[in-house]
């Protein structure tokens, strides 16, 4: 339930972002995160227009693969208490002893599945994100439409 609420939530965040910054279809965004947040949330953020004094580096890949790393951290936990909610509940509808040993060995080795998964996948997003850093790649704001707005292109 909680992914579900956790991408209700950027879909709506980068909606009004979006048009805030002037950028070319914000609902086809809202609608891209809603369906699938751990891609486009990421991809919006090294895709923005960035506003005066706004300051972006290392390039799109680089800034995909760190925001990725960090909304790779949010979705893992969200689904981590998702899972302990559901095992919560299970285990009080347990009657016997073996049921209740069985439900917490399921649940500890069901949350370091969860944890592994969110290891391997932030450092797997943090190497691959170094080797596509160009630190030579500085943006600095206002890009995009919000610079055509200010005349400074």
């Amino acid at each position: 339930m909680w992914p579900f609420v956790l991408s209700f939530l950027f879909c709506l965040w980068v909606f009004f972002d979006a048009r805030k910054r002037r950028m070319k279809s914000p609902f086809r965004w809202a609608l891209g995160c809603l369906l699938l947040m751990i891609v486009f949330v990421p991809l919006y953020f090294a895709k923005r227009n960035l506003f005066a004094g706004e300051v972006r580096e290392g390039g799109t890949g680089w800034n995909v693969m760190k925001s990725f790393a960090l909304f790779w951290t949010l979705f893992m936990i969200a689904v981590a208490a998702t899972a302990i909610m559901a095992v919560g509940q299970v285990s009080n509808e347990l009657s016997s002893d073996a049921e209740r040993v069985g439900a917490r060995l399921g649940a500890a080795l069901g949350i370091g599945a969860i944890v592994s998964l969110w290891f391997f996948g932030l450092v797997a997003a943090l190497v691959i994100g170094l080797f596509l850093k160009k630190s030579s790649i500085v943006e600095t704001g206002p890009t995009g439409a919000l610079a055509i707005e200010k005349g400074s292109t």
